[in-house]
């Protein structure tokens, strides 16, 4: 109870002490005794023996090209996934159209007759 009475704002710093790493915790423990490394080392070896599932270091976060490349490809697996409704779909918006839209297969062409080789290059 001793502690606590005198230490009314260490107190309010160590609930909000929200660690996520060793080395965060370190700093913080560091920062609510105001620099003074022999009790934060004990404060930090308070906390840290109930946590020994904490990690060393905080993870790096992803960049914005890596939360961008995994966006991209959820939205690729997605319209993968769900072709046949998004056909589905479109279809039930032709019909409400009147068919005025273009079908789905109007641009890829099948071809009716075989497709010839080419020369040879070098033909002497």
């Amino acid at each position: 109870m001793k502690w606590f009475t005198n230490n009314a704002k260490k107190l309010d710093m160590l609930q909000a002490l929200r660690p996520t790493s060793k080395a965060t915790l370190k700093m913080q423990c560091l920062m609510a005794c105001k620099g003074d490394i022999d009790e934060a080392e004990k404060l930090y070896g308070y906390f840290a023996k109930d946590m020994p599932e904490i990690p060393d270091y905080d993870p790096v976060p992803p960049t914005w090209m890596d939360n961008t490349k995994d966006l991209a490809n959820s939205i690729v697996s997605w319209l993968g996934n769900n072709k046949d409704a998004l056909a589905q779909g479109y279809e039930i918006l032709r019909s409400i159209t009147g068919n005025r839209l273009p079908p789905i297969t109007a641009g890829i062409e099948t071809p009716t007759t075989p497709v010839n080789p080419l020369p040879p290059i070098n033909d002497l």
